[in-house]
């Protein structure tokens, strides 16, 4: 799904919005989201999932080709945790799948 699939998924599901104010409300939902995730380095959405912002330390690495031995420098990387109910639902559905 894209972010204007969801536009329209929003509006059709609500006859009382427009694809207009569809795509601000998914905009700012956007928007808030990355704020919070960079000022707190933590987002949760209870019944969903949890992103959060997970540090890598420095290391020594080797580039496969040559084999030479690489510095790579500290990193973050942005891991999302499922909720129980998400977690749950895709048991579900791999169970029916079957």
């Amino acid at each position: 799904m894209t972010r204007d699939d969801l536009i329209r998924r929003i509006s059709e599901r609500n006859p009382g919005i427009s694809l207009l104010d569809a795509r601000s409300l998914v905009l700012d939902f956007i928007e808030a989201m990355q704020s919070s995730i960079i000022q707190s380095e933590n987002l949760e959405l209870r019944r969903f999932g949890v992103f959060e912002i997970h540090h890598r330390s420095a290391r020594i690495a080797r580039n496969p080709k040559t084999g030479e031995k690489v510095s790579v420098g500290p990193r973050q990387s942005l891991i999302f945790r499922p909720g129980k109910i998400l977690k749950l639902r895709m048991k579900n559905l791999t169970r029916n799948s079957s």
